[in-house]
């Protein structure tokens, strides 16, 4: 007879707690096209048959031997019964070293912008097409993107074909990290550039960083209104009030060889928001952030490398951004990071000099701020099946104190907090002889079981990375 001496009850839980990397960036710029766009062509409704009826709308781009325009002004046409075929006039043809135009059109009833391509005229010299296209046989959408229209990019070559320019280059910069982001989003400005609509189409992302592609923080970029502004108002925003997992940092890089840490002041010193110093002439905010998306959110940014060419501070320069440290004082700050290439290190190489945000009196370090979202996240993702399920009974309440252990534990075991404990004071009434409550512990837990609300206290002791050594030596 076989002694079993290991007895085990698997359980399947179908239900697993979601998870979020808390590495994806969004990137906001502005785009420079290839040339020129082309002017609309003249679109008539003639008697034939092919397409719907209803409105169409159609444009044009010029193709050169390495790139292709965005699409130029648009023309709307509208069918009628009998009336189903469009002949397209005056196309416009290209300046010199065009060497084909494309013809994109809605479907039936589509929206500005909304084109896919219907043909390519392989020459510079035609000027009418007659279209009986169906909209099944449309094909792709135009290479330029249009503002305010968030776009997937997993890699740099497509983001300089899709977004060219400042956008373009701050995405090519953010994936050229390591370990750096798994995806950007890239959104086009629409023209002005106007940053806050941009901004309004990152909200509902699932980005946990945002930059302003090559835009420095300045007395006017920072003023009310301004870029810089804008985008600390968006991350506070969308942090505070925005879906579950939506918490984000805002990324921004002062001026070329900029020192002056006073412009980081009022609402600009936020800790959702992180400056960089920077000697380079590439975009060092989206460098910046594509470092921090690349490391799991406990990890402190300090000394992790950098890939970006930047001319080194003096030591002069470094105090008067990050201020003045005793030998037993703790990091001085001012809300301001720098780039640094520390002699110790083999080699030569770009490191972060330091891994603050920009409020130095509040959440000074940015892994503080990112586990503190990472650990909230995790913690209501697996509450959520509690909900509906859990009574407010002694047994339900320390079944809750296991799922929060549940979340918790491994986050102890990997080191990434250093312990917590969990206070659920209804559970102490519960446990006491219902004898010997008082009239206002019976009332309290008559309005937690009639309101449904129980309260859950959570202290989780997080222990930063050492940012500091100060080594006495004894020589005797």
């Amino acid at each position: 007879m076989t002694v079993r001496y290991i007895r085990v009850n698997p359980v399947a839980d179908l239900f697993a707690p979601a998870v979020r990397a808390y590495g994806n960036i969004a990137i906001v710029g502005q785009v420079t096209p290839p040339g020129q766009a082309p002017a609309a062509p003249t679109a008539t409704a003639v008697a034939g048959a092919g397409l719907e009826v209803g409105a169409y709308r159609y444009a044009v781009t010029f193709v050169t031997a390495g790139a292709e325009t965005e699409t130029g002004a648009e023309t709307t046409v509208t069918t009628t019964a009998g009336n189903q075929k469009v002949d397209l006039t005056t196309i416009p043809t290209g300046p010199a070293g065009t060497t084909a135009r494309r013809l994109y059109r809605t479907a039936v009833g589509g929206a500005t912008g909304s084109e896919r391509l219907l043909a390519t005229i392989e020459d510079n010299t035609a000027t009418a097409f007659d279209d009986i296209v169906p909209d099944a046989k449309l094909g792709d959408i135009p290479p330029v993107a249009g503002p305010n229209t968030p776009i997937v990019f997993t890699d740099p070559g497509e983001a300089r074909r899709r977004v060219p320019g400042d956008l373009g280059e701050a995405i090519a910069q953010a994936f050229a990290q390591t370990p750096g982001p798994t995806l950007v989003y890239g959104v086009r400005t629409a023209s002005g550039p106007d940053w806050q609509a941009a901004l309004d189409a990152v909200a509902p992302l699932d980005a946990q960083f945002v930059v302003l592609a090559n835009t420095a923080l300045d007395t006017t970029t920072g003023a009310s209104g301004g870029a810089i502004h804008l985008l600390s108002d968006h991350v506070s925003a969308v942090s505070n009030t925005g879906g579950d997992g939506k918490e984000r940092m805002g990324v921004a890089m002062l001026a070329k060889g900029a020192t002056a840490t006073a412009v980081v002041s009022g609402a600009l010193a936020h800790e959702r928001m992180v400056y960089i110093a920077h000697k380079s002439d590439e975009d060092a905010a989206a460098s910046v952030a594509g470092v921090i998306a690349g490391y799991e959110p406990h990890i402190s940014i300090l000394l992790k490398p950098v890939n970006i060419s930047s001319d080194p501070f003096t030591p002069t320069e470094i105090s008067a951004i990050n201020g003045n440290e005793t030998f037993s004082s703790g990091p001085a700050g001012n809300g301001v990071n720098w780039l640094v290439d520390p002699s110790l290190i083999p080699g030569r190489g770009v490191y972060m000099g330091e891994g603050y945000t920009g409020n130095p009196g509040g959440k000074k370090y940015i892994d503080i701020v990112r586990t503190v979202d990472d650990v909230s996240f995790r913690l209501k993702a697996q509450l959520i099946k509690a909900i509906g399920t859990v009574r407010i009974s002694r047994s339900g309440l320390r079944a809750l104190v296991a799922q929060l252990e549940s979340v918790l534990q491994p986050l102890e075991q990997n080191e990434v907090i250093e312990g917590f404990d969990i206070t659920i004071p209804l559970i102490t009434l519960l446990d006491k002889d219902p004898n010997s409550l008082t009239a206002a512990e019976l009332n309290q837990i008559n309005n937690a079981q009639s309101q449904r609300v129980v309260e859950v206290l959570i202290a989780v002791d997080y222990a930063g990375a050492i940012h500091r050594l100060s080594i006495t030596m004894k020589f005797v």
